[in-house]
């Protein structure tokens, strides 16, 4: 046996005996929640993506995030790896007469689409005067087609319509992803981290050796071993994004860090178990 197999072992071995109970996932204080926040600023934070822009916080043109270099932006979070690209799983938030000092037209009479998708689920866009329970106002327009947008913080100058979008679970496609059971699948990973791995988030077994479902099962053949599974850690330990061992398939608490303790550390008391 090599001495990483052997290393490995050990590692698992004295976790286990030092720390006696079951390991349980820990997600981290900052994991999301599967529920947008939206806002309107110059410039969009760490974890926020940037939907579209706009010349202004009202009575303003609107352009797509590559098209236009206008100073205000539409930033959503609380979604890991939220995407403004258009996917099988989008939908539009508006669509723009053109990429750059545009009108919109949420009645889809324009030809440029700005598009919503996330990693897990499906987005949902609407628009009214107010927005639904579990939706987020991402912008508000000054009519159906040829509009001008401005922001939704419930100043006088905002417009009567909002634009308003959520995320529909994509296991059953009826329902929004509830924050308090986020695991659709019952692997003891939530949505949100599956995302990010990414794994598939509605199955907890894998289907055939393509099918990534379980977290933990790295080599997909639906059983947890040091050999197939655990030694994925060798050379990797201690690296970050953009490092040339860097796997973001192992990070499972999402932190940013291949380490023992946040990601080795799960397969305590689990080597052998199989899934169905």
């Amino acid at each position: 046996m090599r001495w990483a197999t052997v290393l490995l072992s050990l590692l698992l071995a004295v976790a286990a005996g030092a720390l006696g109970a079951r390991w349980v996932l820990n997600t981290g204080a900052a994991a999301p929640t599967g529920t947008l926040t939206c806002s309107v600023k110059p410039a969009c934070t760490a974890g926020e993506v940037q939907v579209f822009r706009m010349s202004s916080v009202s009575n303003a043109h609107a352009g797509t995030t590559a098209g236009s270099s206008y100073g205000q932006s539409v930033c959503c979070g609380e979604v890991c790896n939220l995407s403004a690209s258009c996917s099988n799983v989008h939908d539009a938030v508006v669509t723009l007469s053109g990429a750059d000092n545009a009108h919109a037209a949420p009645d889809g009479s324009y030809g440029t689409e700005v598009c919503l998708s996330v990693p897990y689920g499906v987005a949902d866009c609407t628009y009214g005067s107010t927005c639904a329970a579990g939706y987020a106002c991402l912008a508000t327009v000054s009519g159906a087609n040829n509009a001008h947008v401005a922001d939704c913080d419930g100043d006088a100058d905002d417009y009567a319509t909002k634009v308003c979008c959520r995320i529909v679970d994509d296991c059953d496609n009826d329902s929004t992803l509830d924050p308090d059971d986020p695991d659709d699948d019952g692997d003891a990973f939530t949505d949100a981290i599956e995302a990010y791995l990414p794994t598939d988030s509605c199955d907890a077994c894998p289907d055939g050796p393509t099918d990534d479902a379980w977290p933990l099962d790295v080599n997909k053949n639906g059983q947890i071993s040091v050999v197939g599974d655990v030694l994925n850690f060798r050379g990797r330990i201690g690296a970050t994004p953009g490092a040339p061992n860097w796997w973001q398939r192992l990070d499972f608490n999402a932190d940013g860090l291949i380490s023992v303790v946040g990601d080795v550390l799960m397969y305590r008391g689990r080597i052998g178990e199989t899934c169905t």
